[in-house]
């Protein structure tokens, strides 16, 4: 965990182009008596030019235990007395007073992916100061439809019989999937140029819908759609990962399949009708191709056709119905009682040792779920 961990905040690092914008941006919005606010903040990078920027002091939040690496780079950066590491989800973290700024890193392919929209809503109600700053502050999200052929190929592969097994049931999960893909030009064809469909403040995690006409330039297999972003640090510093800018940083763009590929030509046009639920982690993607008058395919997909979901699963978030006793829950208003103060989490585990074997199938099972229990509520 901590080697896939520390590759991931490598690549993060080694990002020139994003870390130079970070770094720009905070030195824009920071004031001096600020407090920043580090969401997500991995190795501590954000902060560590917050205080370059000035800032009176930063709150790093990460739930991982990367925090410990955290608050080492930073006593090797001569910043310990001005950052302060919390290790918590960030919807969950809690401060002193209202901050003044508050970064984050998690933007994903089409933004809402990584989580940025909701934890800055979250920071926006809890946490920032009245006219608080957010770094990014704002974003346009942009959609082209392209042939793909990776992205279709990981479509076909279920229709293939794998093993001479059929497996088509899958494609139905593949084909409603938002792929991600680290793209250069070389790996897609534009079928028309790109066109912004939406553009929301980086806070925004209500429903974002939007809808594009593109007008097919270069004859091709129309396999689906990539999306990208561009955001806006601060005024005068964007990013983007749009896959055809020389200037893109490191950051995957999202593929949206359709059901079967189509072979489209100059002045057939694509409609794409996008509706995301940052909230939900729901995209649902639909629209038409049509050439002249006549319409030649619709097409309609959605995340949530593209989810492993079970009866049980759903069965979780019905609200209305009682909910049925087990072993489990009986163990833990247990684990509950006894947590008073005064016993450890090995005290706890001995004492519950009887249900090992009927609620639990071994000690280490047992001694989990206690761990799990105490974990959450810290």
């Amino acid at each position: 965990m901590s080697q896939s961990e520390l590759h991931e905040h490598r690549g993060y690092l080694a990002d020139e182009r994003k870390v130079a914008a970070y770094r720009a941006a905070l030195a824009e919005v920071v004031m001096p008596a600020d407090v920043v606010l580090d969401l997500g903040a991995g190795t501590g990078m954000l902060g560590y030019f917050a205080c370059e920027a000035g800032a009176k002091s930063v709150i790093a939040v990460d739930r991982g235990d990367i925090i410990g690496l955290a608050r080492r780079i930073a006593a090797d950066n001569g910043y310990e007395d001005r950052i302060a590491h919390i290790r918590a989800v960030s919807v969950e973290a809690r401060v002193a007073t209202p901050v003044d700024v508050a970064v984050c890193d998690q933007i994903g392919g089409l933004v809402h992916d990584a989580g940025i929209l909701t934890c800055f809503a979250d920071a926006r109600r809890r946490l920032l100061a009245p006219g608080g700053r957010l770094v990014p502050a704002a974003f346009r999200i942009f959609l082209v439809p392209v042939t793909f052929d990776l992205g279709r190929g990981t479509v076909e592969f279920w229709a293939s019989k794998p093993a001479g097994l059929d497996v088509g049931a899958a494609r139905v999960v593949a084909v409603n999937t938002e792929a991600k893909y680290n793209l250069t030009p070389d790996d897609l064809t534009a079928l028309a140029p790109g066109a912004e469909v939406a553009a929301f403040a980086s806070d925004h995690d209500d429903p974002i819908r939007g809808s594009a006409t593109f007008v097919v330039e270069e004859a091709g297999r129309f396999d689906g759609f990539v999306g990208w972003f561009e955001a806006c640090m601060s005024p005068s510093i964007t990013i983007t990962n749009d896959p055809w800018s020389a200037d893109r940083i490191d950051r995957w763009c999202n593929f949206y399949p359709v059901d079967e590929a189509l072979d489209v030509g100059p002045g057939d046009r694509v409609r794409l009708r996008l509706d995301v639920r940052p909230r939900l982690g729901v995209v649902s993607w639909s629209g038409d191709v049509a050439r002249g008058r006549v319409d030649r395919r619709h097409y309609r997909h959605s995340t949530f056709r593209g989810s492993f979901l079970t009866a049980e699963t759903v069965g979780t978030f019905v609200r209305d119905a009682p909910v049925p006793r087990s072993d489990r829950l009986d163990t833990l208003g247990e684990v509950l009682h006894l947590i008073d103060g005064s016993r450890t989490q090995s005290d706890v585990v001995e004492a519950l040792g009887d249900r090992i074997g009927s609620a639990f199938v071994s000690s280490a099972e047992l001694e989990a779920f206690v761990r799990n229990v105490v974990t959450l509520a810290r």
